[in-house]
């Protein structure tokens, strides 16, 4: 499930045709073109991708990027971890000051 997810980022064109989607609660992922994600239709920045346990090994991946808010000013950093082929969402509104409250959830993930 995954392991298309990143094979498709890493590709810098795609067929039109060609995706891969999860569900992860609130939030809808989609691989897209020239290796693009998309999280409820905004494109999402890639920041880090971790191998868990050996390298190439996308059945046990963390993937971290940010994300423009689409329901609410602000950015949303996102955390895909995988393991053993089951995915988990963490999601956290980014705070522009100390003084607010600290926002976050975890989703399991569905194969769309």
């Amino acid at each position: 499930m995954i392991k298309t997810l990143i094979w498709l980022l890493s590709l810098t064109s795609l067929s039109a045709s060609a995706f891969t989607a999860l569900q992860c609660g609130p939030f809808d992922l989609k691989a897209g073109q020239k290796g693009t994600v998309t999280v409820n239709g905004v494109n999402a920045k890639i920041k880090s991708t971790t191998f868990l346990k050996a390298k190439d090994d996308y059945d046990n991946v963390k993937l971290h990027w940010r994300v423009k808010n689409a329901k609410a000013p602000g950015m949303i950093d996102m955390d895909l971890v995988t393991r053993q082929g089951k995915s988990l969402l963490d999601a956290e509104i980014v705070r522009t000051s100390q003084s607010q409250i600290k926002i976050r959830g975890s989703y399991d993930c569905e194969k769309k």
